[in-house]
């Protein structure tokens, strides 16, 4: 005898319904619509260490990104009936096309045309606007115990037939394999449960002939296809993650799964939790009125009990009066959720996933779904362990970490995003293709995937991944691409962007315990020619393209003055110095040269005057002028506030231009102020106002009181390297 249990995937409804008519049914064997190649990974999922949501990836040996992901919640029918069949011995069976197939057959049904929900016309019929809501409210948030499965698949089975609507090749494929399978597993077996998705239960019990199956799966093509375990989450069980099968609110099933008594009242009471923490206002009188609300709008619609847009309504209405913008607050913790599943350690595992996790498990660090911010200190061992390894998951595409700016002071400090999301599992396949261990597989991918061509920013990034995450091989090999990419190179624009990460390496490689000597000798090289080129790199070029050097020689001077090497720095004040006083420069570029030069101690006031005078004086193009000036203040509001003599000079060039000149710079010059921050701008403007050339003056009540200031006077004088005042 077979019996045919058709469920929606991820339905909590169908799951407890399945697990009863199980028991009562106690079959022979369990056939699961699931691809065949799943089916030996099943008979680990009744280890009690599983913690769903988890996943079986089955991907192409050949091209792993070309994957396809089957998830398990725990209110999962499929999972469910897995864990039933394992826990009382008895087989399971997959009866689904095998990927080996699918994957061949993904290209040709990537043209079908999307179709309208089916189950919408039961919902018409029934009184509803949508089947969602109709299939939720009949069959996944129902009570009662009856068993409703005859009466899925006799629905079905008119649907299919009064719609008549075309079934893809795939789906056809699908069915004839179902039907293949089945037949064997009748022979093999006296009492069969069949567990699929209630669109396939009348294509499963119709009469078809063995020779039409046999025919219309003749010659498919297959590729050579992997499965394992993988952790998965809620969020991408969710139907806004564009999973096909997702699900409108995971943690809502979730919640129907584990509180089938009072699930109304829980659920309200769990939400006013969160949003107490998050300062609205939900008392427990308010969540006794809640669950009144939700009972009487579910009466009002005919429903048995109240759903999650019952409760959705009530808890707008009565924790946040009404405002649907709090509804956010619930958005992540309590309507999706954050778990994130956990497998056994027993189960079989790539060696490069295994020693991922074990690399995880001693740094002390911890997988979750939810963002979690890390910061290390790399002046203790294990900051720079943990820095490391995040380094090297990068340099094999494990995006695991995101690196950001840490808070907080000092160069010791590195901050960290972490997220694991269930992709990341293809990502390591991937990897393992260049190695067993992360050092391995990490050095060999960042060699590999240069191609021959590959630029410096390519070659560089390579080298400071290899460097943060400690590969010597690697930085070996990648020390010489660089050395050639930089002589085979003739965009001195690309030879300063390669310096911003090279300087970093080379300056902190003591704390990180790396060695930058070479990548100084590297650096002393690319700056030579950096200065012998920047002259002509910045003469005859048009505004775009002096932006874009401009924010290079910005970069670099960081970088070269960061590296705290007296000669390298001489020389680019040299460099500095030629082009301010090139006429054939950009503008822009002349101004911020003079800024840098001003800011190095390399020139004095007067100098910069000089500088300044000519090239806002009558005689020059009137753009022009405003460049320069646009480059030499970029970011410098606070020189303006205390440099009253330049301040004056400005004023005095804009107060000299006629109504046209005034119109045509003054877009340019409004740009260059708006970048200063709102306290510069209202003491500059208040100078002007007054008398420029009046040196700022302490108010009588404002005088230094210089046994106060002692101490901070000591302490700079001693971080600047002068001898303490007496």
């Amino acid at each position: 005898m077979t019996t045919l249990f058709g469920i929606r995937h991820h339905g909590p409804g169908c799951a407890r319904s399945l697990v009863r008519a199980l028991e009562r049914m106690r079959p022979d064997v369990v056939v699961i619509e699931m691809p065949m190649e799943t089916e030996v990974l099943l008979e680990h999922a009744g280890d009690d260490a599983f913690k769903p949501p988890v996943a079986i990836l089955i991907h192409r040996v050949d091209e792993p990104e070309k994957a396809s992901f089957y998830p398990f919640a725990e209110f999962s029918p499929e999972w469910q009936a897995i864990r039933w069949a394992v826990k009382n011995g008895v087989p399971v069976r997959c009866f689904d096309l095998p990927s080996a197939h699918s994957f061949a057959l993904t290209k040709e049904d990537e043209t079908s045309e999307p179709r309208p929900d089916p189950m919408d016309a039961l919902a018409k019929a029934d009184g509803y606007l949508d089947g969602e809501r109709w299939w939720n409210d009949r069959v996944e948030e129902r009570q009662d115990e009856g068993d409703f499965f005859a009466a899925i698949q006799e629905a079905m089975s008119a649907l299919r037939g009064d719609l008549d609507l075309t079934e893809s090749r795939d789906t056809l494929l699908r069915e004839a394999w179902m039907r293949k399978v089945l037949r064997k597993s009748e022979k093999d077996f006296e009492n069969v449960a069949v567990v699929c998705g209630a669109w396939h239960t009348p294509a499963l019990e119709a009469k078809v002939r063995v020779s039409e199956d046999y025919a219309l799966l003749k010659g498919l093509a297959k590729h050579k296809v992997a499965a394992t375990w993988i952790p998965w989450t809620y969020e991408r069980l969710a139907m806004a993650s564009g999973y096909r099968a997702g699900i409108r609110s995971p943690g809502w099933y979730a919640h129907l799964w584990r509180n089938e008594a009072e699930s109304t009242t829980s659920w309200l009471v769990r939400a006013a939790r969160i949003l107490r923490k998050e300062g609205q206002e939900a008392s427990s009188a308010s969540v006794i009125e809640a669950v009144r609300l939700a009972s009487s709008l579910a009466g009002m619609r005919g429903r048995p009990l109240p759903g999650l847009d019952e409760t959705l309504e009530s808890i707008q209405a009565i924790f946040c009066g009404g405002d649907p913008l709090a509804l956010d607050f619930l958005n992540k913790p309590l309507l999706i959720g954050d778990a994130l599943g956990e497998l056994p350690d027993s189960l079989p595992a790539l060696p490069l996933q295994k020693e991922i996790d074990a690399t995880i498990k001693r740094l002390r660090l911890k997988k979750a779904a939810s963002v979690t911010p890390l910061v290390v200190d790399l002046r203790e061992e294990g900051g720079r362990n943990r820095s490391c390894f995040l380094h090297r998951l990068l340099a094999l595409g494990i995006e695991w970490g995101i690196e950001e700016r840490a808070r907080g002071k000092g160069t010791f400090k590195e901050g960290w995003r972490l997220q694991w999301k269930p992709e990341l599992a293809i990502s390591i396949i991937e990897a393992s293709a260049y190695g067993n261990t992360v050092e391995t597989a990490a050095t060999i991918r960042l060699v590999r995937s240069l191609n021959a061509g590959a630029g410096l920013a390519k070659v560089t990034e390579h080298l400071e991944l290899a460097l943060l995450g400690d590969l010597p091989d690697a930085v070996e090999t990648l020390l010489r691409r660089l050395d050639a990419a930089a002589a085979s190179s003739q965009d001195t624009l690309e030879l300063l962007s390669a310096i911003p990460p090279l300087a970093r390496i080379a300056r902190y490689g003591d704390v990180r315990s790396t060695d930058g000597e070479a990548v100084r000798h590297l650096l002393g090289g690319f700056t030579e020619r950096i200065h012998a080129e920047l002259l002509l790199a910045g003469s005859g070029i048009d505004d775009q393209a002096a932006e874009t050097l401009f924010e290079a020689i910005a970069a670099y001077h960081a970088s070269i003055s960061m590296l705290d090497e007296e000669a390298m720095m001489e020389d680019l004040h040299d460099c500095l110095t030629k082009l301010a006083r090139a006429d054939a420069v950009h503008a822009s570029l002349r101004g911020q040269a003079v800024r840098f030069l001003r800011d190095g101690g390399r020139i004095d006031d007067g100098e910069t005057s000089r500088f300044l005078s000519y090239a806002l004086s009558p005689g020059m193009e009137v753009l022009a002028a405003a460049a320069w000036l646009e480059g030499f203040l970029r970011g410098g509001g606070a020189m303006l506030v205390h440099d009253r003599t330049l301040l004056a000079l400005i004023d005095e060039w804009l107060s000299a231009l006629d109504g046209t000149a005034f119109q045509t710079v003054l877009p340019l010059v409004r740009r260059t102020f708006g970048t200063f921050s709102h306290p510069e701008r209202s003491r500059i403007a208040a100078a002007v106002r007054g008398d420029l050339r009046a040196a700022p003056v302490f108010a009588e009540s404002e005088e230094i009181n210089r046994e106060n200031a002692r101490p901070a006077v000591a302490a700079v004088a001693r971080l600047l390297g002068y001898p303490e005042p007496s």
